[in-house]
């Protein structure tokens, strides 16, 4: 009902009473959607701030409001020095006319989505407050005589209406007889909106006007209420809405407190929201990550078995030490730990001889055995991470207002710190400066936005055995493969992830196949002098990618 004609009616009796005989002094703005129109009487100034918010437009009258020393534009100069006369709204329409001495008239436009203030000498525009076209049709408005309301005849022929419910009716009848008001109405009218208007009883309609004539009363005595939800408020009306039974309510003497008490409310309140949704969002994002980490952990069984392997891998190589290979790249031998009639093929890097690959495999069994407790503490605590953040959302579901929500952030303080949602946080926690995605086996990967960060990626931000990526002959995105961030080596699965990082991230997004160059960080060097973002790579390999993010992520572009 904020934005009902009957709220504009009573805010511009309200302000007829106000304003008679007061000077214009000044017409400014001084922040969106918010114009200002001061009066002057005497030694006493009152402002009139029209609000052209979408959905809350609004006239409010302060006795106390400060000019800003700076920002301030001045507009409407012709309507400065001149003296309102009177103030009405339109039958019916939510334009409020504020006729000037000069003859002149300003007209508040107060719609949902367009509202506007103009300066018009009859039917000619003169200034707006916005650009528009002249509204010839604003000055035809009747605002001298106030609408009769609907009669028992008027609400039969409306509710006779085919293929329309009562509610819809209703809203046909008179624009304002919707919204919580018609909800009111029907209400105790005892009457179900929903039903088909032309079915009704005949009794119905005496029983609506007789009901509407009651609340058209209550309306018109000058009380206001608003309707709170903790901190939110839920509804402006100038009369009382049984139909939301026991709820909190502040009462007002006038139309304009209660407008002004609710704009405060919404607004303050609204901080409130805009807190409240920022948390959950942070919150909902850290989540998805660790969701994200504890869905690519290797799992311990499977690290046990990698390690098993490994180590069979290797005493056989030593068994066979002075073999040749089958072919390079790989060595067929007899598996005589299950049966000798069996054979295993074992992997080999050609460019090493059979010890040496013995012994890498030695080392990646003692390397898997030693990441089983690293991945059974890792998952324990990521499993507390995601337990504590699950609290804090449903402490957010919880929190219904903003001393509530104060108190959540207190009693979260840590993780609150953790992700940056307090002023400690804030301050100590900047925002992570790469793309982060997780790869296979939990890996994370950094990737740079631009040629300067690129060079902070890979200068100051990777390790030596951190793998380093990146479109080869393109321009694009250094991608690294943080080593450490999980137990083991990266697997096949999780370097081809990070090339295809590289390759969505690179000049040849579109491209179906991308050659990715990727080596150890230790072989990428940074000439002196070298432009931002080049370098130059030692030992690269290069492996074909198709350009993609892993399962879950999100462009960042």
């Amino acid at each position: 009902m904020f934005t009902s004609w009957l709220t504009y009616n009573r805010v511009a009796e309200e302000l007829d009473g106000r304003l008679r005989g007061v000077r214009i002094e000044a017409v400014y703005t001084q922040q969106k959607h918010e114009l200002v129109l001061e009066f002057v009487r005497g030694d006493e100034a009152v402002h009139l701030v029209f609000s052209t918010l979408p959905r809350l437009a609004s006239l409010q009258l302060k006795d106390d409001f400060a000019r800003a020393r700076k920002n301030a534009l001045d507009l409407l100069p012709d309507a400065v020095g001149d003296t309102v006369s009177s103030v009405a709204v339109a039958a019916d329409d939510r334009i409020v006319r504020f006729v000037l001495a000069s003859g002149r008239a300003l007209y508040a436009l107060l719609f949902p989505n367009r509202a506007n203030l103009l300066l018009m000498e009859g039917e000619t525009l003169l200034d707006s407050y916005k650009q528009m076209n002249a509204p010839a049709a604003v000055a035809a408005h009747d605002f001298d005589s106030p609408p009769s309301p609907p009669n028992d005849d008027d609400v039969r022929a409306a509710l006779e209406t085919p293929d329309l419910t009562v509610t819809d009716a209703l809203k046909q009848l008179r624009p304002w007889l919707s919204g919580r008001f018609a909800a009111e109405l029907l209400h105790r009218s005892v009457i179900d909106g929903a039903r088909q208007a032309a079915g009704i009883n005949d009794a119905d309609p005496t029983h609506l006007c007789v009901h509407l004539t009651h609340l058209l009363e209550e309306a018109d005595a000058g009380e206001s209420r608003v309707y709170l939800d903790g901190q939110m408020p839920v509804c402006f009306s100038l009369v009382e809405m049984r139909h939301l039974g026991a709820m909190e309510q502040q009462r007002f003497p006038t139309a304009l407190e209660g407008v002004a008490f609710y704009l405060r409310r919404h607004f303050s309140g609204g901080g409130y929201t805009i807190t409240r949704e920022r948390v959950r969002k942070t919150v909902l994002r850290e989540r998805d990550r660790v969701e994200r980490i504890l869905s690519k952990l290797v799992p311990p069984e499977q690290l046990k078995r990698q390690a098993d392997q490994y180590e069979k891998f290797g005493n056989l190589l030593m068994i066979h030490l002075y073999a040749q290979p089958t072919q390079p790249g790989r060595m067929v031998v007899p598996d005589i730990f299950i049966d000798p009639r069996l054979v295993v093929e074992i992997p080999l890097k050609p460019r090493l001889t059979v010890l040496e690959n013995a012994q890498q495999y030695f080392d990646k069994a003692r390397n898997s055995r030693a990441s089983v407790d690293h991945v059974v503490e890792r998952k324990v605590r990521m499993d507390r991470r995601l337990a504590a953040l699950d609290e804090t959302l449903a402490a957010l579901d919880a929190a219904e207002d903003m001393n509530a929500l104060r108190q959540l952030l207190k009693e979260h303080n840590s993780l609150m710190d953790e992700l940056g949602l307090t002023p400690k946080g804030e301050k100590n926690e900047a925002p992570f400066p790469f793309r982060r995605f997780v790869v296979a086996g939990g890996f994370e990967v950094w990737a740079g936005k631009n040629s300067a960060n690129n060079d902070l990626l890979t200068v100051r931000h990777s390790r030596p055995n951190d793998l380093w990526f990146h479109a080869r002959g393109v321009g694009g995105s250094h991608v690294v493969i943080k080593v450490g961030s999980a137990p083991g080596e990266p697997s096949k699965e999780a370097i081809r992830q990070a090339a295809a990082i590289a390759a969505y991230y690179s000049k040849h997004r579109n491209a179906k196949h991308v050659p990715v160059a990727y080596t150890e960080k230790k072989y990428v060097r940074k000439p002196k002098g070298a432009a931002p973002g080049s370098v130059m790579v030692d030992r690269e390999k290069v492996i074909m990618a198709d350009p993609g993010l892993p399962e879950g992520a999100k462009d960042e572009d």
